[in-house]
């Protein structure tokens, strides 16, 4: 099987605001242009060279820019050299199409693609993009015929997440023929859908993080500023803020300020007294003239700016407007667009280290949780073999039920207890929901007709709980923390779910042991509660509502005094739960 990389060349708006190059390919990115990042990407997977699709005639001087940058490039811009250019390609040969509008912002990585093609080469693999959400979820109101609300559904992103912003890459076999009819797809995004329209099955990989549009005036400045950022680490010491030469035969007058970091390219003139302060990109042969001004910007290849005149937070091609006496400004992108930029800077940032105390107290609480566990799983055996056998001469099924919960970070894991219902208890769930008297998201009926004879007596006891022990034992769980739920109860409340991920669950908790409003229904205890558990956590804590757990017997005589567990009441506890400041918990220390 032979790769053949292909290229998709568009030409934004912003692009088209001058005389310069209006090829998205040639634009400057980082060190170089969007091309050579690119063709970086591509030598991973393939030596070959590339095709290069672009919408429109492409004259001599394209053609020389494309083929500078990347040897051996065919460039096809009409519809017959697009069907001539498909033409040599085998059926077995595999085309790899990167369209440079969708960006990963960590890296274009093409080996994983390339991979899994290559284990199910039928099959179209996509590289796409998730769009981001605010605080990572998304809403959706549903409305009858009448226009009356029925339902809010609330999307997260790692877990209920089907909105795509675009696709990066795709590979797919030549053999289906999608592109031999000289077709040019307006994006990958079109061309995804016309290969199902057509039959091509096809499989999506998400993109590790969030991907930039260069499409957009916004997102090209923000991603030429990682790249300048990575530049800047890899070739300057700390603490230098100078600005980052590159190329050969630039011109730098004495007295021009520039203020790091800063890419200048090959050929690009800075004259006197003319200022940039970074992070900037001067591309290839531009010209920054005698006083002007360049902040936060792009500047592409052969680009004048104007004496006197400034840039700020554009990216600029082509040559610059004249004008006549005083200081010309070309006004910065739109604020959105400008709060866009800065948000889609990112850089992965380390989560801070937990601080001594805390991991002293996580040591403990592990430590804990291993020895308790260990001997309560040795003694209790004889009592738990009698369990099961009376579950097998009750009802028919098996002896345990998992249901699979949220916990530590959102990881999911079967939640392991001793089956108290009939088999398929949970088909019929939805239908008794109506029957239920509470408050929350969760589900319970006080005369459950799907529970069992010996099941009941299991509840009642809360000994159906103790398999839960193998779960805290291999550190799924742990012996105290909030409740561990399934995804259909966090997703109720955003800063309680992030809350309450952020510690391990655990058996027993402060909210079952202080909980008081059991009859009318407790939601706004539960959530109380779970956050002044992770706001106070601690290992004398926990101790102390190991010591509630067995004085009230799991909350069902009696209930602790909240303010003996914490020293604070729990009305003062959190006026503002979207204010709860959360301590993570590094991996290393949670495992």
């Amino acid at each position: 099987m032979r790769i053949w990389p292909v290229l998709l060349d568009s030409d934004p708006a912003y692009l088209r605001h001058g005389d310069g190059d209006s090829s998205l390919l040639l634009a400057p990115l980082g060190l170089g242009t969007v091309i050579d990042y690119i063709r970086a990407a591509f030598a991973a997977v393939t030596p070959n060279a590339p095709l290069v699709l672009r919408d429109g005639d492409a004259d001599a001087k394209y053609v020389e820019a494309v083929t500078t940058a990347w040897p051996s490039a065919t460039v096809a811009g009409t519809t017959v050299g697009r069907i001539e250019a498909f033409l040599p390609f085998e059926p077995s040969d595999a085309l790899v199409i990167v369209d440079p509008r969708c960006l990963p912002a960590t890296g274009l990585d093409l080996s994983g693609l390339v991979h899994h093609f290559a284990a199910e080469p039928r099959v179209a693999h996509h590289l796409v993009a998730f769009e981001a959400g605010i605080a990572g979820t998304k809403e959706r109101v549903s409305f009858d015929s009448s226009g009356k609300v029925r339902g809010i559904i609330r999307h997260y992103e790692q877990a209920t997440w089907p909105f795509i912003s675009g696709v990066a890459a795709t590979v797919l076999p030549a053999a289906c023929g999608v592109l031999t009819d000289g077709f040019l797809p307006a994006s990958l995004n079109e061309l995804r859908h016309r290969l199902t329209v057509r039959g091509v099955p096809g499989r999506d990989l998400p993109i590790d993080g969030h991907a930039l549009d260069l499409g957009l005036e916004a997102d090209m400045l923000s991603a030429n500023e990682q790249q300048v950022l990575r530049a800047l680490d890899r070739h300057v010491s700390d603490g230098d803020s100078g600005p980052l030469l590159v190329g050969e035969g630039h011109s730098i007058d004495a007295n021009a300020r520039i203020v790091g970091p800063v890419i200048i390219q090959s050929g690009a003139r800075v004259e006197k007294h003319a200022t940039i302060l970074g992070p900037a990109v001067i591309a290839a042969n531009a010209c920054i003239q005698s006083r002007a001004v360049v902040v936060h910007s792009v500047i592409g290849r052969g680009c004048t700016v104007q004496a006197h005149q400034i840039v700020r937070d554009r990216a600029c091609f082509g040559q610059s407007a004249s004008h006549k006496g005083g200081s010309s400004v070309i006004t910065p992108a739109s604020f959105s667009e400008r709060v866009a930029r800065i948000k889609m800077n990112s850089q992965k940032i380390a989560e801070p280290a937990p601080s001594r105390r805390r991991v002293w107290n996580l040591r403990l609480k592990r430590a804990l949780d291993i020895g308790a566990a260990g001997l309560a799983l040795t003694l209790l055996s004889p009592l738990l073999a009698v369990i099961a056998i009376l579950l097998k001469l009750d009802s028919k099924g098996p002896l345990f039920y998992g249901d699979k919960r949220e916990g530590l970070r959102g990881r999911a894991f079967r939640c392991w207890k001793f089956r108290t219902m009939a088999v398929g208890a949970d088909a019929v769930q939805k239908d008794l929901r109506a029957l239920a008297k509470i408050d929350g998201p969760h589900f319970k009926l006080d005369h459950d007709p799907r529970v069992t004879r010996i099941g009941r007596l299991l509840r009642a006891s809360n000994v159906d709980e103790l398999p839960q022990l193998i779960n805290v034992l291999v550190g799924q769980m742990s012996l105290v923390g909030p409740r561990p739920s399934p995804f259909r109860e966090n997703q109720v409340c955003v800063p309680w779910r992030e809350a309450r991920l952020s510690v391990t669950p655990g058996i027993t908790g402060l909210w079952q042991v202080c909980r008081h409003y059991r009859a009318s229904g407790d939601f706004h205890q539960w959530i109380e509660y779970d956050l002044l558990y992770v706001q106070h956590f601690s290992f004398w804590l926990d101790l102390k509502i190991i010591a509630a757990t067995l004085w009230t017997m799991g909350g069902k005589a009696g209930h602790a005094s909240p303010s003996w567990m914490v020293a604070i009441k729990p009305a003062a506890a959190v006026t503002e739960i979207s204010m709860l400041e959360v301590e993570p918990v590094s991996e290393a220390v949670a495992s």
